[in-house]
């Protein structure tokens, strides 16, 4: 018995029912040009081996009975989903680096996409985001690192006055810094080398258990007071804030964040009052001054 010949076409039928659509759609498909047609005997079909190419580059229309779509697409793209699930960030986020970086994406039946290739070109240049595999090999890292705030925190002092610890004269070159995901780590024994070598500092959970209450106390405060604030006095934007003390917008945010800066917040934006702004200014050339 002759060997069955391979069937290389089908009806706009069967491809209705493969897909599971009505007459508009299925016919919606062939005005688009989605897969090749072709005549024969006067009606139209349509061409397989296209539709299946189609298929494995499309993610809106599946199967009835078969493989999931988008196999050759997902091969060689990312979705804006797929790239926060990867780099562990909300969407939102993924959207806004794609725009601010200009990382080039196309369109797939409207839906956005990054191709790999583009994506990694990307992902090399930068050193914030990490992938599984990245944040594994940190992970090693981070176990031997302390963070800036975590530093501070140890210290009971503000980010700002751990800066000046780092950047005086006498201590340069005894605190190793590495960066992980674009932050700043101290490494554990550079930190307790130096904390072995001074008798200012004391380790917050040394402190007495007085000081101790006192400090949270005081902290509790500023996060309270960042909610008021009196608009009949001037007050600043976190750029303006930036500017006035000599130091970037991302640290005033940083401050407001870990309370060593009161700020009242108003929807996702903040005012900083004047007072507030000399305070710091004041403690933080009180701090450089002693460490310098």
């Amino acid at each position: 018995m002759a060997e069955e010949k391979k069937k290389t076409t089908m009806s706009v039928a069967e491809m209705r029912e493969l897909l599971g659509l009505g007459k508009t759609d299925s016919y919606w498909l062939i005005h688009k040009k989605c897969f090749e047609t072709v005549l024969v005997n006067g009606k139209m079909r349509i061409n397989i081996e296209s539709f299946e190419k189609w298929y494995a580059n499309q993610v809106k229309h599946k199967k009835v009975d078969g493989p999931p779509p988008g196999e050759e697409l997902r091969a060689r793209s990312y979705s804006p989903q797929d790239l926060a699930e990867l780099l562990q960030v909300d969407d939102s986020e993924v959207y806004n680096f794609i725009h601010r970086d200009k990382i080039p994406t196309f369109l797939v039946d409207t839906w956005m996409r990054v191709s790999k290739e583009d994506f990694e070109k990307w992902y090399a240049a930068q050193s914030k985001y990490r992938i599984p595999e990245d944040r594994e090999r940190d992970r090693a890292v981070e176990e031997a690192t302390i963070s800036m705030p975590e530093a501070a925190r140890e210290l009971g002092i503000t980010r700002g006055h751990l800066y000046s610890i780092l950047n005086a004269k006498k201590n340069r070159g005894r605190f190793e810094i590495v960066i992980i995901a674009g932050r700043k780590r101290i490494t554990k024994e550079s930190f307790e080398t130096w904390y072995e070598s001074q008798d200012r500092y004391l380790k917050f959970r040394d402190w007495p258990k007085e000081e101790q209450e006192a400090f949270l106390r005081r902290k509790r405060m500023a996060k309270t007071k960042r909610l008021i604030i009196d608009l009949d006095k001037p007050s600043y934007s976190p750029q303006e804030a930036a500017e006035l003390m000599s130091i970037s917008q991302k640290e005033v945010y940083g401050l407001i964040r870990d309370g060593d800066l009161i700020a009242a917040s108003f929807g996702r934006k903040y005012r900083i009052r004047r007072e507030n702004i000399e305070w710091w200014i004041e403690q933080h050339k009180k701090d450089t001054e002693t460490e310098g």
